[in-house]
C-alpha cells in the first residue's frame, strides 16, 4: 500500500485529494496549521504542521513515516493568496505568502528527498496557479510565490531524474475553492466567461490530474507543469 503525504489537506483541493487517494487505497498523510478537521476522513493521518517551519515539517514527515511507512507520494499543496496593489504589500504578507507558498515546497522537499533518493523511487507534486505563468494584476505576490514553484519542479525534476524520483505541478486556473471568497458574484461570472470551458473548475477535477500524475500511466512524465484551467490559458 503506497504512502501519500499532503500538505493543506483539510480544504478546497487539498482535501479532495485525500479523499480520492484514501478511496483508492492509499494511506494517506495530511499536515496543516489545524491538524485534524471536524470532517476528518476515516482512516487519514492528520498531523498539526505549520509547513513555514522547518523543525516542523521534519518531526511531521518523521511522525508520518513512522505510522505509515517510506513515502511514494508528495503533494505540496499548502497555500495563501494576498489581494491588493502590490505597492502596498508590507514585508511581513510578503515573507508569509513566499514562506506558505514556495517554503512550504522547499521544507518539504528538503524533508522528504533523502528518503526517496534512498529507495530510488517516488514522486513530487506541487499544486501552483496558472498566475504562476503569465502573473495576475493585484495578485503580483501570489503570482511571483507560484513562478518559483515552476522554476523549482523543473529543476528538482532534472537533479531527481537519476535517482527514479518524478517531479512535476498542476497550474489550476480559477478553482471554486474558499480562495475565490475574496471575488464578488461579478467577478466570478467575468471569470468563468473569460474561461473557454465556461465555468469554474471544481478541486476534484485537480485532485484527479494530480493522481494520475502519481500513476505509472504518467511513467515518461516528468518536470511539467501541467494545466488545469478549462482553456484559460490558450
Amino acid at each position: 500500500m503506497s504512502h501519500l503525504l499532503i500538505s493543506g489537506g483539510t480544504r478546497g483541493i487539498g482535501k479532495a485529494c485525500v479523499k480520492l487517494f484514501a478511496d483508492q487505497g492509499f494511506k494517506v498523510s495530511s499536515l496543516s496549521r489545524l491538524g485534524k478537521p471536524e470532517d476528518a476522513i476515516k482512516g487519514v493521518s492528520y498531523y498539526k504542521c505549520d509547513v513555514r517551519n522547518p523543525s516542523d515539517v521534519n518531526r511531521a514527515v518523521k511522525a508520518s513515516i513512522k505510522k505509515n511507512g517510506e513515502i511514494d507520494v508528495l503533494i505540496s499543496n499548502a497555500g495563501i493568496s494576498v489581494v491588493g496593489l502590490a505597492q502596498y504589500i508590507e514585508f511581513d504578507v510578503y515573507r508569509n505568502v513566499m514562506d506558505t507558498n514556495f517554503g512550504g515546497l522547499f521544507n518539504l522537499t528538503n524533508a522528504v528527498i533523502p528518503h526517496m533518493v534512498n529507495q530510488q523511487h517516488g514522486v513530487i507534486l506541487a499544486v501552483s496557479s496558472m498566475w504562476g505563468q503569465i502573473g495576475a494584476s493585484c495578485e503580483a505576490l501570489y503570482s511571483a510565490s507560484k513562478g518559483a514553484i515552476d522554476a523549482y519542479i523543473k529543476s528538482l525534476a532534472k537533479e531527481l531524474g537519476p535517482s527514479g524520483i518524478r517531479v512535476n505541478a498542476v497550474s489550476p486556473g480559477v478553482i471554486d475553492t474558499d480562495m475565490m471568497s475574496v471575488y464578488t458574484t461579478e467577478d466570478k461570472k467575468v471569470l468563468c466567461e473569460e474561461t473557454p470551458a465556461g465555468r469554474l473548475g471544481y478541486p476534484v477535477e485537480v485532485a484527479e490530474t494530480l493522481y494520475f500524475l502519481q500513476s505509472e500511466k504518467a511513467s515518461f512524465i516528468t518536470g511539467q507543469i501541467i494545466g488545469v484551467n478549462g482553456g484559460f490559458l490558450i
